[in-house]
């Protein structure tokens, strides 16, 4: 040492060296290793923070028709996840989600999701989607789909989506029927159009009942169409028709002298269907309003024939006209 001016040099021993190096990797990794702990697992509901159940317990709830089971995995999925297994592949999947999106939370933002599989080349999927959107764009869609902010051209090709499936000879007539039913229910969203009345001609009776209960009485091509049903040989569908023209018929009502004459023909009709055992109630209720719009002593005794009847909607409806009430 003395004078000696040479550097001291310090040795490390190389294990420590080795630990030193570690060291470092681990406080430049450690950022990393944070953000994969703060990522979110997968098949966790990033609304909820809930682990998401897998698509088999909600195709095991659709299967088995649980309505509660179908709206509590409907809340965990979230519309994402179900717009998923909607669009997927897998048709039971498909239908599953497509069941359980009108079940969920702003599942009516699905409304595009849910049209784009209204395909006739996969009826199950296609008459599950008609249902769906009957239910999505029912009459409480109009304040849903604007608090959801729902683009109207979306709604636009819901409904177009569904008069096409109905329209469809090709289609399943279980499926043209679950569409023909989303219009019935969807028609302060999905306006029906008289066109349809075409339908009234369809080779399938089902179809045709479910077209004539649906067409608008008021609307041209709908009279036509309707006119022609009366005598259908079908008695479910020439039933359907009747009540249909008679739908809210009132007394001294304005019409245009082919309405008139219609009303005419559908009250005809009506007084000989009404009380018959095989008219249907519903259809019976609706042939009412034409009895006690023509206000005959015989539409009248006819009337009170029927309230003094067993229990029925069609005595309750009677008592109502003959109290002077209006059909709802």
């Amino acid at each position: 040492m003395g004078g000696n001016n040479d550097t001291v040099k310090l040795r490390v021993p190389p294990v420590a060296a080795t630990g030193l190096g570690l060291l470092g990797l681990l406080l430049l990794a450690a950022p990393a290793l944070g953000a994969s702990k703060t990522a979110r697992p997968r098949g966790v509901n990033a609304r909820t923070g809930r682990a998401t159940p897998p698509f088999a317990q909600l195709v095991k709830a659709h299967k088995k028709s649980d309505r509660a089971a179908l709206e509590r995995l409907a809340a965990r999925f979230g519309v994402a996840r179900l717009a998923e297994g909607a669009r997927g592949t897998d048709r039971a999947v498909a239908e599953a989600s497509l069941a359980a999106i009108p079940l969920a939370r702003g599942g009516v933002v699905l409304a595009g999701v849910v049209a784009d599989r209204l395909d006739p080349r996969e009826p199950a999927v296609a008459e599950e989607a008609a249902r769906a959107l009957g239910a999505l764009l029912d009459g409480d869609a109009p304040g849903e789909m604007a608090d959801w902010e729902v683009p109207v051209d979306v709604v636009a090709r819901a409904c177009s989506g569904l008069r096409a499936l109905a329209s469809n000879r090709e289609a399943a007539e279980p499926a043209r029927l679950a569409a023909l039913d989303a219009l019935a229910a969807a028609q302060v969203t999905c306006p029906v159009l008289g066109e349809l009345g075409v339908l009234v001609h369809d080779p399938a009776p089902a179809v045709r009942r479910s077209a004539a209960l649906l067409l608008p009485a008021g609307d041209a091509h709908a009279q036509a169409a309707l006119r022609e049903g009366l005598a259908d040989p079908d008695p479910s569908v020439s039933a359907a028709c009747v009540a249909s023209v008679c739908r809210g018929a009132e007394p001294r009502t304005k019409r245009a002298p082919a309405a008139e004459a219609l009303v005419e023909q559908a009250t005809g009709a009506a007084r000989a269907l009404v009380a018959a055992p095989s008219t249907r109630a519903e259809d019976a209720v609706e042939m009412l309003s034409c009895v006690a719009a023509a206000g005959t002593p015989a539409d009248r005794a006819l009337l009170e024939k029927l309230r003094a009847g067993a229990a029925s909607p069609v005595r309750d409806r009677a008592a109502l006209l003959l109290a002077g009430g209006k059909p709802e």
